[in-house]
């Protein structure tokens, strides 16, 4: 539910990358709900209803100069998990290089709460350091995006969610529904607090950065109303499916062995193989097939990888002080609301 307070984005021209996301969907139906002029920048035609398309790759700079002009925001949601840290950087500094180039619009650029060094263990705040190396070709390409970002002459909202769940969520809701459905899911006992966001609030925010006044070069921590625990999380998705099961073991016990090599830089063999079928393929008939392919999947139970561990453990916090401060930010699904609105409806009798 989008608040009746963004009124003013009403004939509104805004560009969105990465639109055919989860959060880019829920953004473009938030905008064409109050008016806005919605555009997208997409390397495949959408159907979505009232929403010019301009087809093509961010790092073409023909395209993205074509993408901005005009604009007077820009939401930028696009990173392709399927191509390197590298590659993201470059589409995203060529598609910087034309609105500067423009200098009319005001740009909203979706981060994450990992560039920050104590993440998940930390207590953080939009002035805590991120200068730790390492951390993967996400957290480095997202920390030197900010880094640019800050020196714009353009107004810029860095929006720095934590873990952002709800329906269509592929990790931090989709993941654990598959695991309920395929056998259950491995918790460390004691276990830690979840830092997450629900979609609308995140969307919320975004709205909220895109009207401002006074916007300059600032960061905003995004979280929900309050964190809650991991079993709370996956028992409410457990609830909804009516299968699936939780089951716990002593942190110590539970605790995997640390990668014996470096992670590469580059997209590992899955995402390479993602990118592959959606281009043979085609990406709607590519995504119907992996849907197929994880009904068909052995049963087993959800055990945590070296990541997910740390999060699993994790009893740092990320208030979003600055944000409801700075922003008039209010989230609102906290994780009852947040679970019943994924629930289906009933129907009549």
């Amino acid at each position: 539910m989008i608040p009746s307070d963004f009124s003013a984005l009403k004939g509104k021209k805004a560009l969105i990358t990465g639109a055919g996301g989860f959060i880019g969907r829920r953004l473009t139906a938030a905008l064409l709900a109050v008016g806005a002029d919605v555009t997208h920048l997409a390397r495949s035609r959408s159907d979505t209803a009232g929403v010019r398309i301009i087809q093509g790759d961010m790092a073409t700079p023909a395209i993205a100069r074509t993408a901005v002009a005009g604009q007077d925001l820009i939401f930028n949601f696009a990173y392709d998990v399927r191509q390197s840290g590298d590659a993201n950087l470059a589409a995203f500094n060529t598609l910087l290089q034309a609105a500067e180039a423009e200098g009319h619009a005001r740009l909203i650029h979706a981060s994450s709460i990992v560039v920050y060094d104590d993440w998940p263990t930390g207590h953080l705040t939009e002035a805590s350091p991120m200068n730790r190396p390492g951390g993967g070709p996400y957290r480095i390409a997202k920390i030197a995006m900010e880094r640019r970002l800050m020196t714009s002459p353009l107004p810029v909202a860095i929006l720095q969610p934590t873990l952002v769940w709800g329906p269509g969520s592929a990790l931090w809701t989709d993941r654990f529904v598959d695991a309920l459905y395929g056998g259950g899911v491995v918790l460390p006992r004691p276990e830690g607090l979840c830092q997450a966001v629900h979609v609308e609030d995140l969307v919320q925010a975004t709205l909220r950065a895109a009207l401002l006044p006074g916007l300059g070069q600032e960061r905003f921590i995004v979280n929900g109303p309050a964190p809650f625990l991991w079993s709370d999380l996956i028992g409410g998705y457990r609830n909804l499916l009516g299968r699936g099961q939780i089951r716990h073991l002593p942190a110590e016990q539970l605790r995997p062995a640390a990668p014996a090599t470096t992670r590469p830089s580059g997209p590992g063999l899955a995402a390479r193989v993602s990118a592959l079928g959606r281009r043979l393929l085609g990406h709607a008939r590519f995504e119907r097939l992996v849907r197929i392919s994880r009904n068909l999947r052995p049963a087993g139970e959800l055990k945590p990888d070296v990541g997910l561990f740390a999060l699993y453990t994790a009893q740092g916090t990320c208030p979003p002080t600055h944000a409801v401060e700075r922003l008039g930010y209010r989230p609102v699904y906290d994780l009852e609301k947040g679970l019943a609105a994924m629930a289906s409806p009933r129907p009549a009798p």
